[in-house]
């Protein structure tokens, strides 16, 4: 498979080209530069329609690079009688597996089973687990790395040293998948430039004016380069320039509402916006052989999540997730001391003796699920159902939504804004890379963990980062391990860098990128 040059030159050449240009007309303007943004600018490409995506960050800076990173149908929607949505994610489960090995890969999970009167408070009875698993697997139709199915006492002791024994009489297991999700949304976009077309981060939508006499919607940009390092207080330069579109569709997920105001009629549907928080640990200190589900008192499902598929100096466990109510700024959601409490009251119920202590905390973040206010008495029981409008103004919204349905997300969004565009299912489910191609990327030096230095230069030529902060926050895992990065990697990674950027200096991206891995700790 041949891949395009998608990086910092190419945005610099388009942004060239369009500010020659009077206003050119696309059919679409995308704003939002998630997994549900990429995956429609993907499936308008195959339909042939002509369009730009805009991201006023980066790429998945927001909440697609804040997830569980899973690929699963949801087996606590089974709860909610979500039976569709569980139906549809396990079958876009199957995909990614099947096409996608070297991204989506398989994951044993593990319920607990305990005695009836000493298991953790918030636990599920034995009978509805086992029920459960078996709709679950029947709901995949079968297509599933694994059947379900019981381990004993002992190996589940095996798999997980130090997990609480009273009561304890082994556990159920059934298949889901993880991956990294960050990494999926830049292989998504990556496959829509192949395909012709345009995507721009750090391109900001400051206005959307009505519809012309043409019909053409007027899109106000601003564009900025991180890398440049403004004076205190002060914002980076920006300069301005304008599109046209026939059709405006907004994929921002939780800040629906808040970009609302830059189109007349606004967004016209109110969210309920919950904040999902996770500890990440070195694998060493939390070494769980599986990932193991466990219960909060007030019923919530928290993961254990092992990543040992990062390589081995670089394995961590992560720990989530909450589910709790966001009214502050989404830009600026970070995890708070409850929330951080939280986990670790559920860390202890399932490991008493493990002395888990705060400071064994290598990274925590925070995302905001952009879920649609259904009424549920909390955000635990609203559903993850999405749902795709027009304002007034007739500018198309969605919001809602699983990150592991964001394709067939994608085609109902086509299919509601362009209704004569002809869609193609096979063609929608063709690979986004190739296996034998992604391992030629873990090419060069040892880095860290499995990457490597051939990784860093195939992301800056590919993957369109446009700082450091770009590099090690989202075109590698590094940023897990915190304040334990090794100073030598960030080091290797700025000379990386700093010489395809053709960049003298990079020393203020660096101080930058470790205040804001220190802000990770500020709870």
């Amino acid at each position: 498979m041949v891949y395009p040059e998608f990086s910092r030159a190419t945005r610099v050449q388009k942004l060239a080209e369009l500010s020659q240009s009077s206003a050119p007309v696309y059919d679409a303007v995308v704003i939002g530069g998630g997994i549900v943004g990429a995956g429609l600018l993907r499936e308008l490409a195959i339909r042939g329609v002509n369009a730009l995506l805009v991201e006023k960050k980066d790429f998945a800076s927001g909440t697609s690079s804040k997830s569980s990173k899973l690929v699963h149908g949801g087996l606590r929607y089974l709860e909610m009688f979500d039976f569709g949505l569980v139906f549809e994610a396990l079958s876009e489960r199957h995909w990614l597996l099947k096409t996608h090995p070297h991204l989506v890969s398989p994951m044993e999970f593990v319920l607990p089973i305990y005695k009836k009167g000493e298991a953790p408070v918030g636990a599920r009875s034995s009978a509805l687990l086992g029920l459960g698993l078996w709709v679950y697997d029947a709901l995949s139709l079968f297509r599933t790395p694994f059947f379900h199915g019981r381990h004993s006492l002992d190996t589940l002791k095996g798999l997980f040293p130090g997990v609480r024994a009273q009561g304890l009489r082994g556990g159920y297991y059934y298949a889901d998948a993880m991956m990294l999700d960050d990494e999926l949304v830049l292989e998504v976009l990556l496959d829509s430039v192949r395909r012709g077309a345009c995507a721009l981060n750090y391109c900001a939508a400051t206005r959307v004016d009505p519809r012309d006499r043409d019909g053409l919607y007027r899109i106000h940009l601003e564009t900025c380069d991180p890398a440049v390092s403004p004076p205190p207080n002060e914002q980076s330069a920006s300069e301005s320039l304008q599109v046209r579109a026939r059709e405006v569709i907004m994929c921002v997920g939780p800040w629906t509402e808040e970009v609302s105001g830059i189109v007349a009629g606004g967004a016209q549907k109110k969210l309920r916006p919950s904040r999902g928080v996770h500890l990440v640990f070195d694998w060493a200190r939390l070494p769980v052989e599986r990932c193991l589900v466990m219960y909060a008192p007030d019923g919530r499902i928290i993961f254990a999540i092992p990543r040992k598929d990062l390589g081995d100096e670089a394995a961590v466990t992560i720990v989530g997730t909450t589910d709790a109510p966001e009214h502050g700024a989404i830009d600026q959601v970070e995890a708070t001391s409850d929330d951080v409490e939280y986990l670790f009251g559920v860390l202890k119920e399932y490991f008493p003796n493990s002395k888990l202590a705060k400071s064994d905390v290598l990274m925590t973040y925070a995302g905001v699920r952009p879920l649609i206010d259904d009424g549920a008495e909390n955000e635990a029981k609203t559903s993850r159902e999405h749902e795709i409008w027009k304002n007034e103004q007739g500018v198309v919204f969605m919001a809602g939504g699983k990150y592991t349905t964001f394709r067939k997300i994608s085609e109902e969004i086509a299919d509601f804004a362009f209704p004569r565009s002809k869609s193609d299912a096979k063609e929608s489910r063709q690979p986004l890379s190739t296996p034998d191609d992604y391992a030629k990327r873990f090419s060069g030096a040892p880095l860290w963990g499995r990457f490597t230095e051939g990784w860093v230069e195939w992301k800056l030529k590919h993957h369109a980062p446009l700082c450091l902060d770009d590099v090690v926050f989202r075109r590698l895992p590094l940023w897990m391990h915190g304040q334990k990065i090794p100073k030598d990697v960030i080091e290797r990674i700025q000379s990386i860098s700093a010489k395809t950027w053709n960049q003298t200096s990079m020393s203020g991206q660096a101080n930058q990128t470790r205040e804001h891995i220190a802000r990770a700790f500020q709870w």
